[in-house]
């Protein structure tokens, strides 16, 4: 790996007792990750608030998905929201660019803060080119980050993104806006569906002012940092969760955004909630055209709006390949 050592990949049944496994791993000194699917987390939750009240520093990679009734993978936060309550810290990315990032960040945030760090990603992302950190990169951030020593969860995570840009040239926020800046209208998201908000919000901006709040730090929670980051106009936040059960979905994200907005603003917003699970690109459209009384789109549509947005990025995409790239393929990430 990036730090010279071999790496012993086991692959562990999912279950509480794989958690202590880790666990022990760490006790002997490895430095410890998994990669598993987030129906995994509720298991591990237990053992994960155990780590994080010892201080522990590991990182688990969770693709946060589900099959549907015709057997198509869905984005599915349900089992995330659950294990929300360990204490670790939990990351989400939108694409394959952002798993490949926040990952590096991860192993950043949980050396630094020495506590378990989850990294949610989309588990449906298709075949991308991802701009990747050479080993010595990797080697200098993630190794300059345990040099930090005992730094809170919050401070981690800021110092890690910070440091992350000055490593990679690429900028990431815990919560980033997107749209109009006197936006009266703000869909909060994460991971695919944010990603699925952001490509729809230039059709929906042509007719009404809105815009997307990404999130990408699901814990440590800042409710002032998220008043923040809208616009001074917001009337009213639309919570776009994606869980197969609709109570998670409603009780979850939507309930961080609730409080925020009743404790961190100093004027009334407006906060509903909408579950897009299994919805895909063109129905989270139209449920954010449905929320600002627009006609919704049909497929046809969809494709002519985003023709000259895709004509836009062919010279942004020329440039990328110009720098070092590896291609994974989707059945291998």
């Amino acid at each position: 790996n990036a730090f010279g050592e071999w790496v012993s990949a086991l692959r562990m049944e999912t279950r509480a007792g794989a958690g202590h496994a880790l666990w022990g791993a760490l006790a002997a000194g490895s430095r410890v990750a998994a990669i598993a699917g987030a129906a995994s987390l509720p298991y591990m939750a237990p053992v994960l608030a155990e780590l994080a009240a010892r201080r522990q520093p590991i990182v688990v990679h969770a693709a946060a998905q589900s099959l549907n009734a015709q057997a198509n993978v869905q984005t599915d936060f349900s089992d995330v929201f659950a294990a929300l309550q360990s204490r670790a810290v939990v990351l989400a990315s939108a694409s394959a660019q952002e798993a490949h990032d926040l990952a590096a960040v991860a192993h950043a945030v949980a050396q630094a803060a020495g506590v378990p760090v989850v990294h949610v990603t989309s588990g449906a992302e298709a075949a991308a080119s991802v701009q990747m950190l050479s080993h010595s990169q990797l080697a200098g951030f993630v190794g300059a980050a345990a040099a930090d020593g005992d730094v809170q969860p919050a401070a981690a995570v800021e110092q890690a993104l910070s440091r992350f840009a000055t490593t990679s040239g690429r900028t990431y926020c815990p919560l980033e806006y997107t749209g109009h800046a006197d936006a009266e209208t703000v869909f909060v998201a994460l991971g695919q569906v944010a990603s699925d908000a952001l490509a729809a919000l230039p059709a929906i901006s042509e007719d009404s002012r809105a815009g997307v709040l990404n999130v990408r730090v699901l814990r440590p929670w800042d409710h002032a940092q998220l008043v923040a980051n809208l616009p001074p106009t917001t009337k009213r936040l639309v919570v776009l969760s994606s869980a197969r059960d609709a109570d998670v979905a409603r009780d979850a994200l939507l309930a961080d955004v609730s409080v925020s907005a009743l404790i961190g603003s100093s004027t009334p917003l407006a906060v509903c909630g909408e579950n897009v699970f299994g919805a895909g690109a063109l129905g989270v459209a139209n449920v954010m055209r449905t929320a600002l009384d627009l006609e919704p789109l049909v497929e046809e549509e969809v494709e002519e709006k985003t023709e000259e947005k895709t004509e836009e990025k062919v010279d942004e995409k020329s440039a990328a390949a110009a720098e070092p790239t590896a291609v994974f393929d989707s059945a291998l990430e």
